[in-house]
Formats: structure tokens, C-alpha cells, sequence
């Protein structure tokens, strides 16, 4: 018998294929379709930027929407705007006006008063159906710059205010045996740069935390995801640039794309909470950064799982160079400063 070295690769190949086929079916969780229209919502942070748009989105689908946030004048000018646009949206499919709630993600006693405030204005409903935490802010300077009161401030409400908000929240979906949590992180939770020194680990909190909320509840009803925001035009972001330090801007403007809108945010997080998606990214960069962070993270989509191995060591190659890039940034910042001293 003669050996055909090509009939063996044929072999090999085919037999890697049905081994990737079947771990790719073993593996993706497979979550039914969340129906919005009626849903009970409450949305943290929704009285500006992305969680104002997400609240409207929501809405739009006709969800009974909620939002909070700690400035009541604030609230009532985004319970308006909601109300007002969405009634004048050819798209919206039920409308229910938005209500507001006061809360301090930051006090859990406060937490815990306003999501009680929040279900009795649903009309007294035992769980809320989805819940997203998207209070946060960034204080994007330098560590040495950045004063240690505003670094506990950020983890206090980042990573905390989500953890405040779930421990609310979590009893009762359980017991209803339903419910979505959904925690806004950021691509620098996954990609830290300079800049971010003490921003960025308060979001990769929240994505370690919601990958471990969502394996210990997910048999029970309850699952959870996360939202990997890139650069977004909102208030919070124009703050932001005011703050941020020279390395820090040239890393972030590197490629000349301009910000997505809030709008596109959260168009993006309904059709990944409807259809189900651990992270949520947006945007060519987002996705392929969510390729090469998913690591261990729950798949819901075939496709993006073979995309994950397929391309993760490409993705690597890639990012070590825009790693490499980066640093060379900060070099240069630095030497121009020191130049300007002497």
C-alpha cells in the first residue's frame, strides 16, 4: 500500500473539524430571545449619555422604563425628553412614559430604598425584568496626578454601585426564576492604556464580577452581561478631555475615527441584550478586542466562538504592535516634556 501524505492531511483536517465542530456545540449557550415590549426596566446613570439613549431605546421598544441618577432636576428634564421623543418615534411599538427614581449607586441604603421606589412605580412588580448599571464616571490623568479621593470615588461607583444595584436586585429575579443584569464596563477594562491607571481597573472589576455573577445564576433565571463602551460622544466624555493627559489623547486618537454617538451605544446594547450576548462591543476595534478578551467568557453565538479561535493569534500579533505603539507615544510625550523644562 502506497502512503498519500495528502490523503493523511485530509484525515488530520477533517478530524480537527469535527473536533471544533462539536466543542462549538457543546459550548455555546443557548439563551431564548428577550421579548422588551412590556418589560419592566431600570436603567442607573439614564438621566444623561448613554443611559439617557439606552432609557429611550428601551422605550422605544415599549419597555416600562425607570431611570436614575442623583440629581432630581436632572431626572425630570430626561423623563421628559424620553416621553417627548419617543412619542414622535415611528418606530416605538407601545408607549409607556418613563418615571424617575433619586439614587446614589455609591450608598448601598440608598440603593436599596430606590429600587423598592422604582418597582412600586411599575405598579408594585415583584422584579424587574432588566436592570442596567450604567452610572460611572472617568477621571483619565495620570496616577500621580489623579488625588486618591477621586480613585476610591470611581471604584466606589464603577465597581460598587454594580454590586450595590445587583444585590437589590438579584433576590427578587431569582425568585421570579427570570431577569437580565446588565453592567456597563469599558474597552479599557479589557485594554488598559496610560491615562486610565486608575479608571481602568475599577471597569475590569466589573467585568470579572459580572462573568462570575453570571455563571452562579445563570441555572436559576438569571443571567448577566457586560458593555464594553468605546469612545462615546456624551457630557461624561467632554468632561473627560478636560482632564486627560497628552499620552493618554494620542492613544485614544489614534486611527482618527471620531466617537460613536450614545445612540449607537445603545442600539448596540438592545440588540445584545435581546439576543443574548455576554459582552456587548461596538465597533470594528471593539469586536476584535472582544475576540481576544473572551478567554473563558460564556459564547452565545457560534459564529463569534469560531471567530475567537480562529483569529485570537492574529488578534495577539496585532495588539502587541499597538502595545508596542503606545508605549513609544508615552516615550515621546515625555521626552517633549522634559525638553520644555530644560
Amino acid at each position: 500500500m502506497t502512503f498519500v501524505w495528502w490523503e493523511a492531511v485530509v484525515a488530520i483536517a477533517g478530524v480537527l473539524v469535527t473536533a471544533v465542530a462539536g466543542v462549538v456545540f457543546f459550548a455555546v449557550h443557548r439563551v431564548p430571545k428577550l421579548q422588551l415590549r412590556g418589560a419592566r426596566v431600570l436603567v442607573t446613570g439614564g438621566s444623561t449619555g448613554i443611559g439617557l439613549d439606552l432609557a429611550k431605546a428601551f422605550a422605544r421598544k415599549g419597555a416600562h422604563v425607570v431611570i436614575s441618577a442623583r440629581r432630581e432636576d436632572v431626572l425630570k428634564a430626561a423623563v421628559a425628553e424620553i416621553n417627548a421623543e419617543v412619542r414622535h418615534d415611528a418606530t416605538t411599538t407601545l408607549l409607556h412614559n418613563a418615571q424617575y427614581v433619586v439614587m446614589d449607586v455609591g450608598n448601598d441604603e440608598k440603593v436599596a430604598e430606590a429600587c423598592t421606589s422604582a418597582l412600586t412605580l411599575l405598579g408594585g412588580a415583584p422584579a424587574f425584568d432588566v436592570v442596567v448599571c450604567c452610572a460611572g464616571f472617568s477621571h483619565p490623568s495620570r496616577f500621580l496626578d489623579c488625588p486618591a479621593k477621586t480613585a476610591r470615588q470611581m471604584m466606589e461607583v464603577n465597581y460598587f454601585g454594580c454590586v450595590n444595584v445587583a444585590r437589590q436586585v438579584l433576590g427578587p429575579m431569582l425568585a421570579a426564576k427570570r431577569g437580565r443584569i446588565v453592567l456597563v464596563s469599558s474597552m479599557a477594562g479589557a485594554a488598559p492604556v496610560a491615562g486610565f491607571t486608575t479608571y481602568a481597573p475599577t471597569k475590569a472589576a466589573v467585568r470579572a464580577f459580572a462573568q462570575s455573577l453570571d455563571m452562579e445564576y445563570a441555572c436559576l433565571g438569571v443571567r448577566t452581561q457586560v458593555v464594553n463602551p468605546p469612545d462615546v460622544a456624551t457630557p461624561g466624555y467632554e468632561l473627560e478631555n478636560t482632564v486627560k493627559s497628552e499620552e493618554c489623547k494620542q492613544i485614544c486618537a489614534m486611527g482618527g475615527a471620531s466617537p460613536f454617538t450614545a445612540r449607537q451605544m445603545a442600539e448596540a446594547c438592545i440588540a445584545g441584550i435581546e439576543n443574548f450576548s455576554f459582552q456587548v462591543n461596538l465597533g470594528f476595534d471593539g469586536v476584535m478586542l472582544g475576540y481576544a478578551s473572551a478567554c473563558m467568557e460564556p459564547p452565545a453565538s457560534a459564529i463569534d466562538l469560531l471567530g475567537q479561535f480562529m483569529f485570537g493569534g492574529i488578534i495577539r500579533l496585532v495588539g502587541v504592535v499597538y502595545t508596542k505603539m503606545h508605549y513609544g507615544i508615552v516615550s515621546s510625550v515625555r521626552r517633549a516634556e522634559a525638553a520644555k523644562k530644560n
